[in-house]
């Protein structure tokens, strides 16, 4: 049960990178367009991925795909916190890169992963050692 929620949080943040991706345009991603409402080199109207590229909207999904498939594959409590605190901290750098004209915005996203990884962490139990094998 608890790998299935880690491996549908990998699964959401890939399709919420790939949406996005196919569905911002500069005014959403941009702060000038926002703000004054004209970019530099492109028009607020373009489509995100066309001005900034496909590799920095991947790296985005897989910044936030990752942790939890790490937490997913190994099922260890500790790997669980520690893809908990990954996501906070990729939540707390998309806040700081907000002003930037690119993908890192998405970043946000890490915020509510981060608080379901934790409920689901804190529901996983650590399993017992039942003592280690021995090799002879």
């Amino acid at each position: 049960m608890l790998r299935s929620v880690w491996w549908a949080l990998a699964v959401a943040a890939l399709a919420f990178t790939a949406w996005n991706g196919l569905s911002l345009t500069m005014f959403d991603v941009s702060m000038a367009c926002s703000k004054i409402g004209e970019g530099g080199s492109y028009h607020c109207d373009d489509r995100a991925i066309d001005v900034l590229g496909v590799w920095p909207l991947v790296a985005v999904g897989l910044l936030l795909a990752t942790p939890p498939a790490v937490a997913a594959i190994a099922l260890r409590q500790w790997v669980s916190w520690f893809a908990v605190t990954t996501l906070v901290v990729l939540f707390i750098a998309g806040i700081a890169a907000v002003t930037h004209d690119s993908y890192w915005n998405l970043l946000v996203l890490a915020l509510p992963m981060a608080v379901i990884g934790s409920a689901t962490a804190m529901f996983q139990r650590t399993a017992p050692d039942g003592g280690a094998r021995k090799f002879s």
